[in-house]
């Protein structure tokens, strides 16, 4: 979910009904506010929801679409969760950082001091396993790429993000440590690209098996006896 960029992207472009979910109430009223700005509030829905035990009832969605969320977390439990709330046919779209060669532990150590203890990119197989772990088939990377040298594509790509600038302005002005921060983080990413690319995780929830005459029948018995 986040500041609501893509889902009231994707409300605005396709049509469909969506619900978007962060774990940070702020990010939710900023989402909310983007709704209305963008005039699609009733394509668009945002709650406040934790990913390893998000608050829907099993097989209640069509599609997931995430950016930069499993690579923080325990992946395998986070796509177990995703794979519950997905109806049968169900896709996942997952866009994640991945590494592309092995990082060296100053590399790694430098990498966490800057995104957090938690940030852990996989290889591209090691994301296709984790989610075929989770149940998941039809397992695939969409659009693999290497993390080229395009700051002034990503500037100008943030820049049309208004809510995002906004936050990050005042942000900037009564916190005058984040800059630097920022900063920081920007040149660890521009010093070790080649060792980083990204991609769309991507799989379908299977169908359920059929039941034989004999697995229908003895289904139909032990409800009876609930």
């Amino acid at each position: 979910c986040g500041s609501g960029l893509s889902a009231c992207y994707l409300a605005k472009t396709v049509g469909c009904k969506i619900l978007g979910a962060d774990i940070n109430p702020q990010m939710i009223e900023k989402a909310r506010l983007r709704a209305k700005k963008e005039g699609v509030e009733d394509l668009v829905e945002f709650r406040v929801a934790d990913a390893y035990a998000l608050p829907f009832k099993d097989n209640s969605f069509d599609l997931i679409v995430c950016e930069s969320i499993a690579v923080f977390l325990d992946k395998e439990k986070v796509y177990r969760e995703f794979y519950r709330v997905l109806r049968p046919e169900g896709r996942l779209a997952d866009l994640e950082m991945a590494i592309l060669r092995e990082l060296p532990p100053q590399v790694r150590s430098q990498m966490q001091d800057c995104f957090g203890a938690s940030t852990n990119p996989l290889a591209f197989e090691e994301w296709m396993q984790v989610l075929g772990q989770a149940g998941f088939e039809e397992v695939d990377i969409i659009n693999p790429q290497p993390l080229k040298n395009n700051g002034n594509v990503l500037i100008n790509e943030l820049k049309k993000d208004w809510v995002l600038v906004k936050d990050l302005t005042a942000k900037i002005r009564s916190q005058p440590s984040l800059l630097p921060r920022l900063q920081k983080n920007a040149n660890f990413m521009k010093r070790n690209r080649s060792y980083y690319g990204f991609g769309v995780v991507y799989g379908r929830k299977p169908l359920p098996p059929k039941l034989g005459f004999k697995d229908w029948l003895l289904t139909k018995i032990l409800r009876k006896k609930a």
